[in-house]
């Protein structure tokens, strides 16, 4: 005998459907949504570890080239009389504008010299960190490496890049009574003809409200007396 149906045995409502189909679009949208912020979570997380490991090495590079860095000593060195040319082993530190930013320009010899293939040598090589504006609007950090006889400017055609993608190169110098300079220039008098005895550093990635500051410092060895 077939069984007639009833109402308790009807299936679903067409309103029941509608309900139980926006319940399982607004679980799948919360899922997706976590899902996706997750993958983002995971994505800034790798890039921020990229940008550590690569920060580490430049400032590897950066501590061995300051903790060699070479002055004359006293009583080889003279201050330089009018018009005489200016020790070729001094350390010199600038602000310059480079793509819209303010930035650090440094030059200073050290025994830290990068031997290539093209110039086998040693000795004490001069040194030079400065910026160049890219393709995409961000700054290359560039390292000079050049041995005797010293150019007046660094060449720029082939010096390696320390850093690409960064935001700001900042560098603070630091005199022996603590005083902290964004310029140096241990061939005046300003600054008793003398070497700072550290250096901050700071190189920044991404726009000023999402940046992250990477920073780190250098004690200096080379230090010379009062130059009377």
């Amino acid at each position: 005998m077939n069984k007639v149906a009833t109402e308790g045995d009807a299936g679903f409502t067409f309103i029941e459907v509608m309900i139980a189909i926006l319940i399982f679009s607004v679980v799948i949208t919360t899922l997706f949504s976590s899902f996706q912020a997750f993958i983002h979570a995971g994505a800034a997380v790798k890039e921020s570890i990229a940008d550590t490991e690569k920060i580490s090495a430049v400032f590897k590079r950066m501590h061995r080239d300051m903790e060699g860095v070479y002055g004359v000593q006293l009583p080889r060195y003279k201050k330089p009389a009018f018009n005489s040319e200016p020790d070729p082993f001094r350390l010199t530190g600038s602000e310059e504008i480079v793509g819209g930013q303010t930035v650090s320009y440094l030059v200073f010899s050290s025994s830290a010299h990068a031997k290539t293939g093209m110039d086998p040598r040693n000795g004490i090589a001069q040194i030079f960190y400065y910026t160049k504006e890219n393709d995409n609007n961000t700054l290359d950090l560039f390292r000079g490496d050049v041995l005797p006889p010293y150019p007046e400017e660094p060449a720029g055609c082939n010096d390696p890049v320390l850093c690409t993608g960064i935001s700001g190169f900042e560098l603070l110098f630091t005199d022996k009574d603590g005083e902290q300079y964004r310029n140096w220039d241990s061939d005046s008098e300003e600054f008793a003809y003398a070497f700072p005895v550290r250096i901050d550093i700071k190189i920044v990635f991404g726009p000023r409200e999402q940046e992250t500051v990477f920073e780190t410092a250098v004690g200096l060895m080379s230090q010379r007396g009062v130059v009377e």
